[in-house]
């Protein structure tokens, strides 16, 4: 199994034990004892703090050029309330239509029955535009916990 590396760093050697880490610690079964943890070391009574990325505004995220700031999911909350009101005042223009319709010489049940499927419209619409934006913010949320995750090794 090879290590991916980032470009222009050498790979790293093989973890000890093969690329899945080192073998099991022989010994009680498991839960019965302290787990012991690796940390860097630091100066003693201080607590060692896992190194946290400064947040970047949404201008600041604009003019990332290596990408590492995501500007759509700053952005995701407000499309999705105009994408609410747009469909909204879509269902209102097809009520609209529904009543001229039922004004016009025999088309009272027509017109009924377009007025009658705007809200359902309405939630389908709604619907399929809450699973896009969804889709998209788990696609985001993914990559943030996989930057998480490299940033621990």
């Amino acid at each position: 199994m090879t290590n991916p590396s980032e470009p222009g760093h050498p790979p790293r050697p093989p973890a000890p034990g093969g690329p899945y880490g080192p073998p099991p610690l022989p010994g009680p079964g498991p839960g019965t004892g302290p787990i012991p943890t690796q940390r860097p070391a630091g100066p003693p009574g201080q607590e060692w703090v896992p190194p946290q990325r400064s947040e970047k505004g949404l201008v600041g995220a604009l003019f990332d050029a290596n990408f590492n700031y995501l500007v759509t999911p700053k952005l995701i909350k407000i499309v999705y309330i105009l994408s609410m009101m747009l469909v909204s005042m879509t269902s209102l223009g097809v009520v609209a239509i529904g009543l001229w319709v039922a004004q016009l010489r025999n088309g009272w049940l027509l017109g009924l029955i377009i007025i009658g499927a705007s809200p359902v419209l309405w939630f389908f619409q709604l619907l399929l535009i809450r699973i896009f934006m969804e889709a998209v913010v788990v696609r985001f949320k993914g990559v943030e916990h996989l930057r998480v995750i490299k940033d621990k090794i």
